[in-house]
């Protein structure tokens, strides 16, 4: 225990992250796929996860609506998921939000969106996500496919520039070639 916690101090003091300077939210809403993920992600709240998706919309508030699946243990496992919302506390930075999933830590978590890919069809293809501590760590896009065939390369070289290339939170990718769509 003590060498995570050590191991978490030395993250914290060394690196330090910066967000997006803006984005257009029409553009980031709809079905986005986990592609890669930090370990600690693995060993936390997605333990035994595949598939993993995640639907993002608008809700009349003007929050974001969260709602994310995933395949219990396998690509055909049993269908787990959580949703909530997100919100932008800071105007001035809309990339740094806070997640307020039911069931899930009081006060919300940080999602902070740290860099995102190209707009094809008005949508972006590929995000990094993070938040402050840079343990837990996400790559999504919006076709795992097209993602492998022309970002990850590239993505996964931005990942490890930006610091993400420790033992709890390097790339680690997360394929959808066994899994069992979803209703939805």
């Amino acid at each position: 225990m003590q060498k995570i916690v050590l191991i978490f101090a030395i993250v914290s003091l060394s690196l330090a992250i910066d967000v997006v300077d803006d984005y257009d939210v029409e553009s980031y809403l709809g079905d986005w796929f986990e592609v890669a993920s930090s370990p600690w992600v693995h060993t936390t709240f997605e333990k035994n996860g595949f598939c993993n998706r995640a639907r993002y919309g608008v809700l009349g508030s003007g929050d974001l609506s969260v709602y994310n699946v995933q395949r219990d243990g396998a690509g055909d496992g049993a269908i787990k998921s959580i949703d909530g919302y997100a919100r932008i506390p800071d105007l001035t930075q809309k990339a740094k939000l806070k997640v307020f999933l039911n069931g899930g830590q009081v006060g919300g978590g940080d999602y902070w969106i740290i860099e995102l890919g190209p707009v094809i069809n008005k949508k972006y293809q590929w995000v990094i996500v993070s938040e402050p501590e840079m343990l837990f760590m996400w790559v999504l896009s919006r076709n795992p496919q097209q993602y492998r065939e022309e970002y990850e390369d590239y993505v996964r070289d931005r990942v490890s520039a930006l610091g993400f290339n420790g033992v709890l939170n390097k790339y680690v990718p997360r394929f959808f070639d066994k899994c069992v769509p979803y209703d939805d």
